[in-house]
């Protein structure tokens, strides 16, 4: 009798082991992995701003609403909302099972969106992202220091009942209640990391799908691991185990490490997309890059307008966009397509093909700008760009095109992509063909890279002028903010700051046996809550 009893212990043990086997590979008990470009700087919501911080912080944390793989809006902690006849009053309903990650596992609550939220516009927190809450009543004034902040229009009117009241109509509302700055805050814990909330795997708590191993989960500069959080209690279950992310590997031969399993998903370079394509691996692509010329206005040359614009007034389009790289579309204006404002999207209400035209009077305003300088002998001017065959074919034809209508010769600079970046943000050029990209879908935020004080505004424009009417267009209601915006387009392109030549579709590619994976666009990070492999 023992000896069957044993022969059934050991018969049932190797069943188990057969099962576990079996169920490795189902999705629930699977790791995705992916490699973040840098370091996150923080997994503190209502300050991050680069895209490593927002795809962990997208993971870890949840807010009123979510979004699908269409980008449509759904619940996320709030399972309901009812919104006001007049559009400015919010009133969201949340789960009563919705709790943080820790191990007293504290319950979610409107007071926890309350805090967030103010935490965002106080203005000792300095927010990158403060104004987008300004369609908050009363947000703009108290992240001023106008008013106080007991008038902030967002209230807690029981621990599961949140009151969001507007100042105006905000189509893209319920979109920002999914974004990072809206997540919860914990205001108990908050305090008790003694200033170093998400700066270390142990001073941080989510209320998301996935939460940041307790022990070694962040590896500065080295990985970041997530594990599902047994906490998490939402409308649907997270599928994946957790994720893996390394932090700046070499991406060089990405779709290399895609194949043999490194990683399951990869930003690519577009020198990379056909070899995708030909791999038949799945494609995801934004379009939030706009390629053109700009100019050092910090150089003597330069900071003269009417030089600017006799070289801008040179250049044949046609001519010049004979051909153009592949994945790129032929673009006329500075604000790219899908930019955001209060009353809707930019373009459609402001209108295309704004940027400046050839025209024939470009010599004069050109030597205009000579006379200005006191100049009668140009120095050598040279315009960098990349070292790619379509792009030098296009700087050629716009030399070509100085050279006949100024009577100057011009030089062309070729450069691999980290050093001619390196060149423009360290100001050490005189006309550069380079990218700017879009790091959300806010036409303020994108027209801010231009500022006085923007570390991204490669072209060094100082100008209050311009300043003005972006802050202007920060505390304005929607129909002068609208205007302040349109006035700051038309001022980059009368001052010949950038001129636009194509947009440039960004692409992430992804495992054949991955699926369920959400990208955002504009550095908005990466929602690994459905993903899964299959064998």
């Amino acid at each position: 009798m023992k000896k069957i009893l044993f022969c059934l212990i050991c018969l049932l043990f190797l069943l188990s082991l057969s099962g576990c086997k079996k169920d490795k590979n189902s999705p629930q008990n699977q790791t995705i992995k992916y490699n973040l470009e840098s370091e996150p700087k923080t997994l503190d919501p209502q300050i991050a701003n680069d895209s490593s911080s927002n795809t962990i912080i997208v993971n870890i944390f949840e807010g009123l609403t979510r979004t699908d793989e269409n980008l449509n809006i759904i619940p996320g902690v709030a399972k309901s909302w009812d919104i006001s006849d007049d559009g400015l009053k919010y009133t969201f309903y949340l789960r009563d099972d919705a709790y943080w990650s820790n191990k007293e596992k504290t319950p979610v609550t409107a007071h926890d969106f309350v805090f967030g939220i103010s935490r965002a516009i106080d203005s000792q927190t300095e927010s990158p992202k403060a104004n987008v809450f300004y369609c908050i009543k009363n947000a703009e004034a108290i992240n001023l220091n106008k008013k106080d902040k007991s008038t902030l229009g967002v209230t807690a009117l029981n621990d599961h009942t949140l009151l969001i009241e507007l100042e105006y109509i905000d189509k893209n509302f319920l979109y920002y209640l999914s974004s990072p700055p809206f997540m919860p805050c914990n205001k108990e814990f908050f305090y008790s990391t003694n200033g170093q909330y998400g700066l270390e795997s142990s001073t941080i708590i989510g209320n998301g799908a996935f939460k940041v191993k307790t022990r070694y989960g962040w590896d500065h500069f080295k990985s970041i691991s997530l594990t599902r959080n047994e906490n998490y209690s939402g409308e649907m279950v997270p599928i994946p185990a957790g994720i893996a992310f390394s932090i700046g590997k070499d991406m060089s031969d990405s779709l290399a490490l895609i194949n043999n399993g490194t990683v399951d998903a990869a930003l690519l370079t577009t020198d990379k997309v056909n070899e995708a394509k030909n791999l038949n691996l799945p494609l995801i692509s934004f379009k939030d890059t706009l390629w053109g010329l700009t100019f050092n206005t910090k150089d003597a040359l330069f900071s003269d307008t009417n030089i600017r614009l006799g070289i801008l007034k040179s250049i044949d389009r046609e001519y010049t966009l004979s051909s153009i790289p592949n994945y790129c579309y032929l673009y006329n204006d500075i604000v790219i397509d899908n930019m955001q404002t209060a009353l809707g999207n930019f373009r459609d209400i402001c209108g295309s093909n704004r940027c400046i035209k050839k025209s024939p009077d470009a010599k004069d305003s050109f030597e205009k700008g000579m006379q200005d300088l006191n100049i009668k002998k140009l120095p050598s001017i040279s315009i960098i760009c990349l070292d790619d065959p379509t792009v030098k074919n296009i700087v050629s034809n716009i030399i070509e095109n100085l050279n006949g209508t100024l009577n100057y010769y011009f030089n062309m600079e070729a450069l691999p992509f980290d050093s001619l970046m390196k060149k423009a943000y360290s100001s050490n050029f005189q006309i550069a063909f380079i990218p700017i990209t879009a790091q959300s879908n806010s036409a303020i935020e994108f027209l801010k890279i231009f500022k006085s004080d923007n570390t991204r505004n490669i072209a060094g424009l100082n100008s209050i002028e311009y300043d003005r009417l972006l802050e202007q267009a920060i505390l304005s209601e929607p129909e002068k903010s609208m205007q302040c915006l349109i006035s700051a387009e038309d001022y980059l392109n009368k001052n010949a700051i950038f001129y636009p030549l194509y947009t440039q579709d960004r692409y992430f590619a992804t495992s054949k046996k991955l699926s369920g994976v959400i990208f955002y666009g504009y550095s908005f990070g990466i929602d690994f809550f459905n993903a899964k492999k299959t064998k």
